[in-house]
């Protein structure tokens, strides 16, 4: 689930119609996801579309078992991918 999450945030980030304001906290999340053991990996975006390729995200980072997903890496891509989907809106 680490390497889906920083695959789909790094392909939010990497995609062309991506508003500058999101692509820096993606980046940033994919980047920690990284971080925390994960391996990102270009992926086609959810539709076609940004957001619910954010949200995937952030549902596979859910999924994650209690000890990894308490980890600072992980609870701060969280904030990142909330951040960037909050700008986006």
């Amino acid at each position: 689930m680490l390497s889906r999450a920083a695959s789909l945030l790094d392909s939010v980030g990497a995609d062309v119609w991506t508003p500058a304001e999101v692509v820096v906290p993606c980046m940033l999340a994919a980047q920690l996801l990284e971080c925390a053991g994960g391996r990102a990996r270009r992926v086609p975006l959810i539709g076609g579309e940004i957001g619910p390729t954010i949200r995937a995200a952030m549902t596979a980072m859910s999924q994650l078992d209690k000890r990894t997903f308490g980890t600072d890496d992980v609870l701060e891509a969280g904030r990142a991918a909330r951040y960037a989907l909050r700008v986006l809106s």
